[in-house]
């Protein structure tokens, strides 16, 4: 009896104890003033931030190329069927209140944008506006080379396998050199697993995650990344969560505006120039290029020649 009364004394000793602790920790968080989660569906606004970006679907791609897809090929049949890049793709579209350079993109949980500063520093400084296609280009060439750093990376791992060969001799060594140099410098960092070296593997997917990546990033000329709404749209019956770029972009307005655009729409679409000029021309914004030195000579010749034909009126009326 005596010492289930001391068990209980020590059951209490300890259970105040840990009360105290954790009483502690809780004040200092805050309690008990701590509104805490919010209480679904009573709070929807809350809801939405909180996982509207997780309901939004992911941007599948197939890297490898999905097995469905059939080699086409004897190179294909060979060696199987060649990557290529899945972009999200953007949707463009004209209307007569927004304008000409429309578009949105289905929105992405695992989608992502260049930072304000990159994209307009490309634009302003590389003339890079409407047409993109370098930008584009540049991606796939990126893809393509870190795919191809990837089959490198993969032959230098069967290397180690591989004991009859040598993988300092031609034409080995090439692998050696583009690879080993990474292994050195994490080899002090990534510890061996039960004698197996874990940097490989943790190459492999380092390289597969960059090159899906590359898929998921959208550019968005001529506008900032910031400049997308997002709002939902009623796409071919369904309704979707939608990034959307529309009216005049913010560097149109801060900046003066490329002069081959300009002179495209003057030249080839005055469409565009009079609802430019129409809808936006209380911001003081030049829509109009610039005489080039191709048009300006007819007009100094034609003044040439009127101010010889004045000249000559002038000689003949004094003689008379």
């Amino acid at each position: 009896m005596v010492f289930n009364n001391r068990i209980k004394e020590v059951q209490k000793i300890v259970y105040n104890g840990f009360k105290l602790f954790f009483d502690s920790i809780a004040g200092f968080l805050g309690y008990p003033d701590v509104p805490g989660m919010p209480i679904f569906p009573l709070d929807p606004k809350a809801r939405e931030q909180l996982t509207g970006q997780d309901l939004l679907p992911k941007h599948i791609t197939d890297i490898p190329p999905n097995q469905a897809q059939r080699p086409e090929t004897l190179t294909e049949a060979l060696f199987g069927t060649f990557p290529y890049t899945m972009p999200v793709e953007k949707h463009f579209y004209e209307h007569k209140a927004e304008g000409y350079y429309n578009f949105y993109v289905e929105n992405y949980s695992n989608m992502y944008f260049l930072p304000d500063w990159l994209s307009g520093y490309l634009q302003i400084h590389f003339n890079i506006t409407v047409d993109h296609s370098n930008l584009e280009l540049g991606r796939d060439v990126f893809f393509y080379v870190i795919l191809l750093y990837g089959a490198i990376v993969s032959i230098r791992t069967t290397l180690f396998w591989m004991l009859a060969i040598n993988p300092y001799t031609f034409p080995w060594v090439f692998a050696v050199d583009f690879v080993d140099w990474i292994y050195d410098g994490l080899a002090g960092i990534l510890p061996c697993f039960v004698g197996i070296d874990l940097v490989p593997t943790f190459l492999a997917m380092l390289i597969g995650k960059i090159t899906d990546s590359a898929n998921h990033l959208v550019f968005t000329m001529p506008f900032l990344p910031s400049e997308g709404n997002k709002v939902k749209m009623l796409i071919d019956g369904e309704l979707k969560d939608v990034v959307q770029f529309h009216y005049l972009p913010y560097l149109w307005y801060k900046y003066p505006i490329p002069m081959n655009l300009r002179e495209f729409w003057y030249s080839q679409r005055p469409d565009i120039l009079n609802f430019m000029e129409k809808n936006y021309s209380q911001f003081g914004i030049n829509f109009r290029p610039l005489l080039s030195s191709s048009e300006i000579s007819p007009i100094l010749d034609s003044t040439n020649s009127m101010d010889s034909i004045l000249n000559s009126s002038k000689e003949f009326l004094g003689i008379l």
